[in-house]
Order: C-alpha cells, then structure tokens, then sequence
C-alpha cells in the first residue's frame, strides 16, 4: 500500500515506544492518524507530536489526527474507538496494533494475576483489535492493512519469560492464519523485534539485553514497518528484526533456524 496523504491510519499502543515513534513517522508520510493509548496524557504528547510533522509538510490540504483513550483489554472500548476513527477519516486503510506489557516475574508464584493481564493486552486485545479491523475493512470495501506487534520471543521458546513469549507467539500464528484474507484485499502482517529501548524495554534484565547484543535502533524498526506496509507481496509474512542478523522474513531458512535454537540457550537462563 503506498502512504500518502489519502490514507488513514489507527494505532494502539501510541502513547509512547515503537507506537509513537510509527506515529511520528507515518505523520512525515503525510498519513491521517488516530492516536491510542491506555494513558490519555502519553497519547495527547503523541499527538502534538504529529500536528508538528504536519507543519512541516509542504501541502495545502493538512492531515489531521485525534486522540483517542483505549485500553485494548476491554472490548468496548476498542469498538468506541473504532467507529471514532471512522466517523472522523471515513476509512480504515492501515490499523497497527502496538499496545503491550511485559514484565519478568516468575508466573508460578503470581497470586495477583499479572500473567493474565499481560495475555489480556498482548494476546486478546490484538485479536479483537483485529477482529474489528478486518470487519471494518470489509464493510468499507477498501483494501487495507493490519500490522501485529509480535516479538522475537514469539518466534522461540524463552523460559525466561514464557507468559510474554506465549502471547507474543498467540499473535504470530493469529497473523499467519489470516493470510487468506489477501484474496480479500487485506493484508495482515506481524513484526517480531528483539529488544527495543523503550520505557518497556527498560524493564527487561540487563543481561537479557546484553545477550542481543543490546538495542535495536528504532530507525531500524520504522523503516522495517514502513517498507511491511508498502510491499503488497508479503501477506501473512513476519518480519524479524534482531541487533546480530538485521531484518528477515519468518518462516525461515534452515540457517536461520540454528540461529533460533541457539537463541533459546541465550535467553534460556
């Protein structure tokens, strides 16, 4: 799908990280934006943000954005936020669905139910965020795109963190189920990055950090995510990106594969 100024574009998760980062950059491509955020303050940072990407943009006939709170885990207010964005662009080209938690706390002994909520935000509500997008899509009889925030930890097995990677891979294989919908106009992607510095990076171990040869620039993943949207060949495909070996495609090569199991040693501990 080409980005241009037509185009509007819904994203979970914008208040801070890889959510507002896309926001920002997908509002120098001159794309219509709805802001999400669970955090209404975060979101409404993100969204002064983008108005100031706007100004810079030498065309007559701005963009426009709002702001809308949500939190992905109560179906309600996803639908609410849905017919928001819709009432407001009367279209529904690109949804990205970035909102997520993690934490590292043994599961076993969790009496207060946080593995719950992360399976809530990570796993459930990208599934019905989804749901709806492709609902959306079909009843504006518009061809549309849908990317999946995933993580490398949904690509193989991480007994450091098995509730996350669990969720993470729940929405890998959501996303590779759906590529039937290609026939249908819709193209449904996953990204699947290692370890990003953002404010939910920073709460994993440091030596988990260390074994991935540190962060990821978040210009890597942009552009990663930008090139996904633009490239109508790769429905149903995942996009891998790692510090060590760069962005790839998932499934992958037998090669990759030996990088896989290594990769659970690495963050087996």
């Amino acid at each position: 799908m080409e980005l241009e100024q037509r185009i509007s574009v819904l994203i979970t998760g914008a208040g801070s990280g890889i959510g507002r980062a896309l926001a920002v950059a997908l509002a120098k491509k001159g794309t219509s934006i709805s802001v999400l955020d669970i955090v209404e303050k975060n979101a409404l940072e993100t969204l002064e943000m983008v108005k100031q990407e706007y100004e810079k943009l030498q065309v007559e006939d701005k963009p426009s954005t709002i702001c809308i709170r949500c939190d992905v885990a109560k179906p309600d207010e996803i639908s609410s936020a849905f017919e928001q964005h819709i009432a407001v662009f009367k279209s529904l080209d690109i949804c990205i669905n970035c909102a997520g938690v993690a934490h590292t706390s043994d599961f076993i002994d969790d009496e207060q139910g946080l593995w719950r909520r992360l399976v809530d935000v990570n796993l459930n509500g990208t599934i019905e965020c989804t749901r709806l997008e492709i609902k959306a899509m079909k009843s504006l009889g518009k061809p549309g795109c849908i990317i999946n925030f995933a993580s490398a930890l949904g690509l193989y097995p991480a007994p450091c963190a098995p509730i996350y990677a669990a969720s993470k891979a729940g929405v890998v294989m959501l996303t590779r189920s759906l590529v039937n919908l290609r026939s249908e106009g819709i193209r449904v992607n996953a990204v699947c990055p290692e370890f990003v510095d953002t404010p939910m990076g920073n709460l994993l171990p440091v030596t988990m950090i260390d074994a991935a040869d540190g962060f990821i620039p978040m210009e890597k993943v942009n552009n990663g995510v930008l090139e996904l949207i633009e490239d109508e060949s790769k429905a149903g495909c995942c996009l891998w990106i790692t510090q060590r070996h760069g962005v790839k495609y998932w499934p992958c090569s037998e090669e990759e594969q030996t990088y896989s199991d290594e990769t659970i040693c690495i963050f087996g501990s």
